[in-house]
């Protein structure tokens, strides 16, 4: 099995845990249509990771709202984040520009949009958005310095800091893990939430980027109320009440269609 199928797996056991409080064991080979031992494996390393706690043949998450590693969440919401990428990258002028961009995996999609152009420098504390961004060797692109995260591949600290503030960015394109009306846009990580604060400080032009799970969410680091940015990107399986709560502070917000697709015999969105 690859990594990114064990990521799969792992996604579908938070998301189950994250409807139903606790799973028995005994159904996950049929859930998930692998064998007893690669779910022992799975379920190994993500107790080891903190991500859930086992007892009894049962198993609960950790904690509710937990950050998960990017190579789990990258595979969650995947076609609203494709479509977000690029319908994000084209509100960008074709015009020489330096632009900002966080890390995170629907900034990964965003960055593969971006990547065929020439006329932009682009800045970034995220190494994953680094790796897309290069992969045509068209975008001249800047990589901060700092500590990286490993649950988000991104780099914090006073050296990210610094190398963000000595620039004037004509577009911010920023992750959230949160967005609320109320509580603003916020992130798992205080580190994390200060890179943001001052990419969004430093940009004429301020974008946030998340799928529609994020909204509604709030996490213990705020970046910025809402007001404070103009552009909102999201997916149409947004709570329509908070995407109007949005519109009303002034904020444009956008919303990509996804469409169903079916799992199992089940219409789902993705």
């Amino acid at each position: 099995m690859t990594d990114r199928k064990r990521d799969e797996r792992i996604s579908i056991v938070l998301m189950l845990l994250s409807q139903r409080g606790e799973l028995q064991v005994r159904f996950l080979p049929k859930v998930l249509g692998v064998s007893g031992a690669t779910v022992r494996r799975d379920l190994a390393m993500m107790e080891e990771t903190g991500l859930i706690r086992r007892s009894y043949g049962k198993v609960t998450a950790a904690r509710r709202g937990a950050e998960l590693p990017a190579s789990v969440r990258l595979s969650q919401n995947t076609e609203a984040k494709r479509r977000i990428g690029a319908l994000t990258s084209s509100l960008i002028p074709n015009r020489p520009l330096t632009l900002v961009l966080s890390g995170g995996t629907t900034m990964d999609f965003v960055a593969k949009n971006l990547a065929g152009r020439s006329d932009l420098t682009v800045v970034t504390n995220g190494l994953d958005t680094a790796t897309s961004l290069t992969a045509r060797q068209l975008v001249h692109v800047v990589v901060t310095g700092g500590t990286a995260r490993s649950l988000s591949n991104d780099l914090v600290g006073k050296e990210a800091e610094e190398s963000l503030r000595s620039y004037h960015f004509d577009f911010a394109i920023v992750g959230a893990d949160g967005i609320s009306p109320e509580s603003g846009i916020t992130r798992h990580s205080s580190r994390g939430a200060e890179i943001d604060r001052i990419m969004l400080e430093q940009a004429e032009h301020k974008i946030i980027v998340a799928d529609s799970s994020k909204l509604g969410k709030t996490h213990q680091a705020k970046v910025v109320d809402v007001g404070a940015v103009h552009t909102i990107v999201t997916d149409s399986q947004a709570n329509p009440a908070i995407i109007a709560a949005l519109r009303k502070t002034g904020v444009t917000t956008t919303m990509v269609v996804v469409p169903p697709t079916v799992h199992n015999g089940r219409v789902r969105f993705t």
